[in-house]
């Protein structure tokens, strides 16, 4: 019996062991791919998708999946990838241009800004979360779509993951380390956190 429990506890200190460095290949793919910016977008769905089967199908071959699913996403995303860094450098040039102005010009610009951000972290949370459930043969126009009808269907469950990403992006900001290392895998467990029901049916009923 206690060889039973040892051999137990030791496989499952191996899986964990496993499951963390799966992860963490990942999110290292993704901070390599998202160097140049525009491929951020891609790069974060390619993480989704490839967590989905690495992690929860526990499929072999992470490094080959993700740049294929990289390259699936960027097939749809691209311009969307392109869009999404030049206005997410402006975001923060703008923060930082009115945080440094005093008065209450600068407290009502903060006031439009701030809002808008989190709506827009909102649609990129439920576009991974879209990701997360799309066949190979999704279009990016249907992507795009499914991602909004999720906003629109769970917006108070998509509210609260915003705010778990703003805190994190707070703890981030005092603790720059976490970075590298939460990036990419933040986002994609909170948006698994809104299809996580979905997302165990249909792989409980491919099994």
């Amino acid at each position: 019996m206690n060889k039973a429990k040892a051999h137990s506890k030791g496989a499952a200190v191996v899986a964990a062991f496993d499951v963390t460095g799966e992860a963490l290949l990942l999110q290292l793919l993704f901070v390599v791919i998202s160097v140049p910016l525009v491929t951020m977008l891609p790069a974060a769905v390619a993480l989704q998708r490839s967590f989905h089967q690495v992690i929860l199908e526990d499929k072999p071959g992470t490094f080959r999946r993700f740049m294929s699913e990289f390259s699936w996403a960027w097939k749809r995303l691209a311009l969307a990838g392109i869009a999404t860094a030049f206005l997410a450098v402006v975001a923060a040039f703008s923060i930082l241009f009115w945080l440094s102005t005093p008065g209450a010009l600068g407290t009502a610009a903060l006031c439009v800004i701030i809002p808008l951000c989190g709506a827009a972290a909102g649609l990129y949370l439920a576009l991974l979360a879209a990701a997360m459930e799309a066949d190979n043969e999704t279009s990016g126009r249907n992507l795009w779509e499914a991602a909004l009808q999720l906003v629109l269907r769970r917006p108070l469950p998509l509210g609260g993951c915003v705010i778990g990403l703003a805190t994190w992006g707070v703890l981030a900001l005092r603790l720059p380390t976490l970075i590298p290392l939460g990036s990419g895998l933040v986002p994609a467990l909170l948006a698994w956190l809104l299809v996580r029901r979905q997302v165990h049916a249909k792989t409980h009923i491919a099994g």
